[in-house]
């Protein structure tokens, strides 16, 4: 009875075993199918997956779990015996590639974007408003109705009208043509005017930027920098560059079936593809999260020296931190016509972690310039004028690609000039960078850290930082619930509890009540560092804690 027993409880468990196999099995291929596309439940998915968003908060590596791209359907050729393909682009290339009436060309054949893929469940068309800030490219999305905020959030300046009905780009249909007219032709040569806005996030009681500024030798400000960690990005596609009114911005758009009107301007309809009477003029979108440096130069400069700075720092960046071309990007804020801000974001997925060093080191930004003085054509000690680069024979007068010139900056190689920005890097390469762990800068941090201290000594503690460009802890007078204790100091990202500790801490009881406390941290995930009031140990204290306070 009692061998019936076992047995039947054996056969219970490997039943059980085997149904939750089969469960695991069934939800990793349907993960799977969603990542690669391969599910045929339509055309259209859903961005939104859990270990996605995980992934975008922090929780999970993001290369591992990367956002969808949008595709194109290519109807096959029945004549050739072809079958139905599916071409996949990145979403801020495809918001470009993919736009409505755009022209691709594949396998011999041309197809025009002749329709956007709707979700059948939905009855009405989704759309929202933002403001963009026409000083730095800031975003502010709307909810509703709502007028939306007056001043930017970033910079102050007052916003303008907002842009109404932003559709967000689906996946694309696309439609075989043998002939393409003059006037398609002179559209598609122009391109789209695209707009890009930033927004940095909060990611719970953690700031969502980090802000550095930049100083000369001679203590003058030379530019900000502000980093922000998987920010969003918005790239806005406000029409052709040709259209004949400016002020109208998106296409035309049947809300019905889905087409997209032959004319933005007014409502032509093509004969192949029949539009219901359902219209709305919307303006298509992607959005995407990336790690991202704004750079920001306290003087304004000339939108040739801008343009010029931008391929310089980008291609010394790479170079610095051996990264390849496709893993970084730069673009200027808020237009190329009005260049005031340098947006660098980490375009691999996932991100290499390479703008948020820039804001580690004192002399990071230092070294960034001594490579981009080398790399166009110039000795980063003396400045002298090297002509060319190793190895070749003819002289570089303004631009070549040895230095500024890629393929990815063809629409500014008129304006590239590296005589422009030589002084600018020398500046750069003997500056020292300040940085804050929070929204503001180092001295506001500092300040508002110093009111409060308790006592003298912890502002003496703080000036020791200060006077060694060290990084300000986070927060000051934290309490800890778990342990009862308040924390002079507190370094969120490390999980480091600062203590600086006066005389009456030589006490046995304080003592004992010391050790009980930073037990009880340790055991929260803390790291304890303790500094006593002898000030001459501070420095090898810091020194040997690299990876808290940073290198002097």
């Amino acid at each position: 009875m009692d061998l019936h027993r076992r047995k039947t409880g054996t056969e219970a468990r490997n039943e059980l075993t085997e149904v939750w196999t089969k469960r695991l099995r069934a939800e990793a291929e349907a993960q799977m199918d969603l990542l690669t596309g391969s599910d045929d439940r339509g055309l259209f998915q859903s961005d939104f997956y859990s270990y996605r968003y995980f992934a975008s908060e922090g929780f999970l590596p993001g290369y591992s779990f990367p956002r969808l791209p949008l595709s194109a359907y290519i109807p096959g050729r029945r004549q050739r015996g072809g079958r139905d393909e599916f071409l996949s682009r990145p979403r801020f290339l495809a918001i470009s590639e993919f736009g409505p009436r755009s022209i691709l060309y594949h396998e011999g054949s041309r197809y025009v974007i002749n329709k956007v893929i709707l979700p059948v469940e939905d009855d009405n068309l989704l759309t929202t408003s933002a403001k963009l800030c026409p000083a730095c490219g800031y975003l502010h999305p709307i909810v509703g109705d709502a007028p939306g905020p007056d001043l930017c959030e970033y910079c102050r300046t007052p916003l303008d009208h907002p842009l109404r009905a932003l559709f967000r780009m689906q996946n694309v249909s696309t439609k075989r043509r043998d002939r393409i007219n003059s006037d398609e032709e002179e559209r598609i040569r122009m391109g789209f005017e695209l707009k890009t806005g930033v927004r940095f996030v909060v990611h719970g009681d953690r700031p969502g930027r980090r802000v550095a500024t930049v100083h000369a030798p001679d203590g003058d400000e030379l530019m900000c920098l502000t980093y922000g960690h998987a920010a969003t990005l918005w790239r806005i596609n406000l029409g052709w560059r040709r259209r004949k009114d400016k002020e109208v911005c998106g296409f035309i758009l049947d809300t019905e079936r889905g087409y997209w009107a032959r004319n933005q301007q007014a409502l032509e309809h093509d004969p192949e593809d029949p539009m219901s009477p359902r219209t709305e003029r919307v303006v298509p979108f992607v959005e995407d999260r990336r790690n991202c440096l704004l750079i920001e130069p306290s003087e304004h400069l000339d939108v040739a020296v801008v343009a010029s700075l931008q391929p310089a720092l980008k291609s010394a960046i790479q170079v610095l931190y051996q990264l390849e071309d496709n893993e970084l990007a730069a673009e200027p804020l808020p237009t190329a016509d009005d260049r005031r801000v340098i947006l660098l974001y980490e375009s691999a997925e996932g991100g290499a972690g390479v703008l948020r060093q820039l804001l580690d080191s004192p002399d990071s930004l230092g070294k960034v310039a001594r490579e981009a003085l080398h790399l166009c054509h110039f000795d980063p000690d003396t400045g002298a004028d090297l002509r060319r680069a190793p190895g070749v024979k003819e002289d570089c007068e303004a631009a070549c690609y040895d230095c500024l010139m890629s393929y990815y900056n063809q629409m500014d190689h008129g304006l590239l000039d590296r005589q422009l920005i030589r002084d600018l890097l020398l500046e750069l390469a003997s500056s020292t960078l300040k940085a804050s762990p929070v929204a503001v800068n180092r001295a506001e941090h500092l300040r508002r850290l110093k009111a409060l201290c308790e006592s003298d000594l912890e502002r003496e503690w703080l000036d020791f930082l200060e006077e060694h460009n060290l990084r300000l802890p986070d927060a000051a007078q934290e309490f800890i619930e778990p342990c009862q204790t308040r924390a002079d100091f507190v370094y969120s990202d490390q999980s480091v509890a600062i203590y600086v500790d006066g005389p009456d801490h030589d006490q046995p009881d304080v003592k004992a009540q010391d050790t009980r406390i930073t037990d009880c941290l340790m055991d929260q995930g803390y790291t304890v560092i303790r500094f006593g009031y002898r000030k001459d140990a501070w420095e090898e204290l810091c020194g040997r804690r690299g990876y808290v306070f940073g290198h002097s």
